[in-house]
């Protein structure tokens, strides 16, 4: 067994008063830290769906007898709401059959069926949104 130094022995430790005012102003400031950042999170996730609600209002409202700018919005608005794969493939599929209206100089009519598969994903996005 090693021995003993006189060296080995240090005077003990002395505990400021005001540590445990220190714990308590630390523990404080951590919670209030917390608490901030839980509002700016709360605030974004609430605007988030504010926005999302606006964007579904706005594919919901848009005629289709401005078909270049009905179909920039589709896209736009679109690509901003679709959230699962299923969405994202269906809506990917409209955006290919809405291409060509984009650059078109004439005002186009878009057919029945591509109408009937806007009108159907439109209702599943408010559906999902509900």
């Amino acid at each position: 067994m090693k021995q003993l130094n006189i060296n080995d022995i240090f005077p003990l430790e002395t505990v400021p008063d005001n540590s445990l005012s220190l714990f308590l102003l630390s523990l404080v400031l951590c919670v209030v830290i917390v608490l901030i950042l839980y509002f700016f999170y709360k605030k974004r996730v609430q605007k988030n769906k504010k926005d999302e609600a606006y964007y579904l209002n706005i594919l919901l409202h848009s005629n289709f007898y401005n078909v270049k700018q009905s179909a920039y919005l589709f896209t736009y608005y679109g690509r901003r709401l679709a959230k699962t794969k299923e969405q994202k493939k269906e809506l990917e599929s409209i955006i290919s059959q809405l291409y060509i209206y984009k650059y078109q100089q004439k005002s186009l009519n878009i057919p029945e069926k591509l109408q009937k598969e806007i009108r159907k994903f439109l209702d599943e996005l408010r559906d999902f949104y509900a």
